[in-house]
């Protein structure tokens, strides 16, 4: 049963639409009179948060303008898989696919898993950070659902719900109270996705025999 080959990136097509979610998220900078002076998309990588944080602390102190250009940043990374026992279907569903005049694709239905995956804002000011989590929090209620090919071969498309668990916020100071060194928000997702077997290829049924007689009994 293990000597098969197959290979659907299940893990990178999840990253990917998690991704997808938060890769366009703009903020604005106002003067003191409410006008927009500037307006930033705020980048955002897959990474851990120990390499932000490394980053962050890495740049001068005394450079203002530098630690401005650097902030605000988001950064991503799954925390955990495991097993959803509540989401398991009946082992004998299949999905099925004619791909051709001659024959058909199938596979048993996936294997439901959890993927958890941790979401880290980064702001120099507390403004920025508000800003970037008001746009992200008005869409999860609880869940967000994206829908996306798992399995190219059959080519449905499975929609995946993404649930937001919890978020936290800390404010990093610089030397006293006054001087706010970063913002950091940490958002905790779970995404429920499934993981798929090899596809399967058999013949189409083109002809059927049966035998019909009365049953003089009945």
């Amino acid at each position: 049963m293990l000597d098969q080959k197959f290979y659907w990136g299940t893990i990178r097509k999840s990253v990917v639409a998690f991704g997808n979610l938060f890769n366009n998220l703009l903020i604005d900078r106002k003067d003191s009179t409410g006008n927009v002076v500037q307006t930033l998309k705020v980048p955002l990588a897959y990474a851990p948060r120990q390499k932000f944080l490394a980053r962050i602390q890495a740049q001068p102190q005394s450079f203002e303008q530098s630690f401005q250009t650097y902030l605000p940043r988001m950064g991503f990374e799954i925390t955990g898989i495991s097993y959803d026992a509540s989401r398991k279907q009946n082992s004998l569903l299949k999905a099925a696919k004619s791909n051709t005049a001659s024959h058909v694709s199938s596979m048993y239905m996936g294997v439901p898993y959890d993927i958890n995956f941790s979401l880290n804002i980064y702001a120099r000011n507390i403004d920025d950070g508000n800003q970037i989590v008001e746009q992200i929090l008005p869409f999860f209620n609880p869940d967000f659902t994206v829908s996306a090919n798992m399995v190219s071969d059959i080519g449905f498309l499975k929609d995946i719900p993404i649930i937001l668990n919890n978020l936290t916020n800390s404010i990093e100071y610089e030397g006293n109270y006054d001087s706010v060194r970063y913002v950091n928000w940490t958002l905790n997702f779970t995404m429920k996705t499934y993981y798929y077997g090899p596809v399967s290829k058999t013949n189409i049924i083109r002809t059927v025999y049966a035998n019909i007689y009365n049953d003089p009994s009945l």
